[in-house]
């Protein structure tokens, strides 16, 4: 980076934690992430509360049931970009002789520096607080009715198992044909499925899970017509019930995902009764 940076630039360097919202949800430049891993991995404590963020971030996407914004709203989105001044197009460097052309000076006052604009908003979101960026987790949520956006989990900046899972379940929830059903856990929470046949892919989010003793975990499982199960992995619950798991595996159209408590490390077919099996279509 060159030139001046700004202090909350500077802040965020010396403290890799108010990096760690922006981070979950995709928003650092890949140099950016690379910073804040080679930090985090110095730092126990960030690293847990970048997962953390993480999973809420990805959490935060089935906080509302989904809503199709009013048929107006595009007009009125239109109608703003077209009335709302844009920004000077970018210096033409030319590749050949390196000489730079400038664009024609506008008529009026002088206007800010080259790219000061862009250098602003790219580092206040770089340092941007935890509750700020929970937050915009929460707004992308509710204003796109509990679907996830791609952008906001930015999968190339994606390093850590629990970065990769979100990823995976933003584009489950994300793809064109997602689809959820909800039901509730026999022995108390309830949970969500929610999975793409198109993906071949599923997940399960819980709430109100209890947590299990050592030595168990869940397990969860593709059921197919015939009754067979196929194991797609373990989880546990966190420690307030609330907990999620992209399922391992490929989903066909048509299989049941079943829940049940195995020993750590998972069994090859169930040992117990399911304490959940929810239907998809």
């Amino acid at each position: 980076m060159t030139g001046e940076r700004d202090d909350d630039e500077r802040a965020a360097e010396r403290e890799p934690r108010l990096a760690s919202g922006a981070h979950a949800l995709g928003a650092l430049s890949p140099d950016e992430a690379a910073e804040f891993e080679r930090a985090a991995a110095q730092a126990p404590e960030v690293r847990a509360e970048a997962d953390e963020l993480a999973e809420t971030a990805a959490l935060l996407g089935f906080a509302a049931e989904p809503a199709r914004p009013s048929a107006g709203m595009k007009l009125d989105l239109m109608a703003a970009i077209a009335s709302t001044p844009q920004d000077a197009a970018p210096d033409v460097v030319r590749a050949v002789t390196g000489e730079r052309e400038q664009p024609p000076a506008a008529a009026g006052p002088s206007a800010a520096p080259a790219g000061s604009a862009e250098h602003r908003a790219r580092t206040r979101w770089f340092a941007r607080p935890l509750g700020i960026a929970v937050a915009a987790a929460a707004a992308i949520a509710l204003f796109v009715g509990g679907s996830l956006v791609g952008s906001a989990l930015n999968a190339a900046n994606q390093t850590t198992p629990a970065d990769q899972a979100a990823a995976a379940l933003a584009e489950i929830a994300a793809a064109p044909d997602s689809q959820r059903a909800s039901a509730s856990v026999d022995g108390g929470g309830t949970a969500t499925l929610v999975w793409s046949n198109e993906l071949g892919r599923s997940a399960v989010l819980v709430d109100g899970l209890p947590s299990l003793p050592s030595g168990k975990a869940y397990e969860a499982w593709y059921i197919d017509a015939s009754g067979a199960a196929a194991s797609a992995g373990t989880f546990t619950a966190a420690g307030d019930g609330t907990t999620w798991h992209v399922l391992d595996g490929t989903m066909s159209a048509g299989d049941a995902v079943g829940v049940t408590v195995e020993p750590a490390g998972g069994s090859e077919q169930p040992t117990t009764d399911p304490i959940l099996v929810m239907q998809s279509a």
